[in-house]
């Protein structure tokens, strides 16, 4: 069998995926022991991509970091794209099953509490009021519920259009409200015509 051979790591061929392994363990890839060797750990979400495409090719300068996103994308073929099109539109359906099933409530139950675990806040600043607020959940746009709802009064984000019950014209009201008319006025007539009240004597 043929070696390799880098910084007292053996390595062998592995003819499945073309990349050169090393024969003590833990396994590891001959380009990223190399990159690590010159450059450190390799952080979370990047690869190192060969720049020839050869993957027996791990010299240094042939070696370079990317994410991982851009990595995969660099290395999927119109053949393997139709492939996992392919595999994805096989497995939907058993996934989705999967997913409604008790285990799969379970297994996210158990990995939701997990994830809010290791979460570290972040710093941002309130849409309405300006001021900056530090908050676990990433999408959160106020810092609290007050400028929550302030927002969405002044944006008028919750108004519809409404047609007045007495007199029938067209006005525009918050969603939320238990208005009925378009003023105070018709909103009088209106309960006089319906005789909820009563004239003083």
């Amino acid at each position: 069998m043929e070696h390799q051979f880098f910084n007292e790591f053996k390595f062998y061929l592995d003819k499945q995926t073309g990349y050169w392994i090393t024969t003590n363990c833990p396994k590891k890839r001959m380009h990223v022991v190399v990159w690590e060797f010159y450059n450190g750990k390799i952080p979370n979400g990047f690869h190192i991509h060969h720049r020839d495409g050869n993957k027996s090719n791990n010299e240094i300068f042939n070696l370079e970091l990317i994410s991982a996103r851009e990595h995969i994308s660099a290395h999927m073929s119109k053949e393997r794209r139709d492939k996992a099109r392919e595999w994805a539109e096989k497995i939907r359906p058993l996934t989705k099953k999967w997913h409604a099933s008790k285990d799969g409530h379970e297994w996210h139950k158990k990995h939701g509490i997990e994830g809010w675990k290791t979460r570290k806040p972040v710093e941002k600043i309130c849409d309405h009021c300006g001021k900056k607020f530090s908050v676990l959940a990433f999408q959160s746009r106020f810092c609290s519920n007050a400028c929550k709802s302030a927002w969405r009064r002044k944006e008028r984000v919750d108004y519809i259009d409404c047609f007045c019950q007495f007199c029938g014209q067209k006005f525009r009201k918050n969603k939320y409200a238990k208005s009925t008319t378009c003023s105070r006025s018709c909103g009088c007539k209106l309960s006089w015509s319906q005789g909820s009240r009563k004239k003083k004597k």
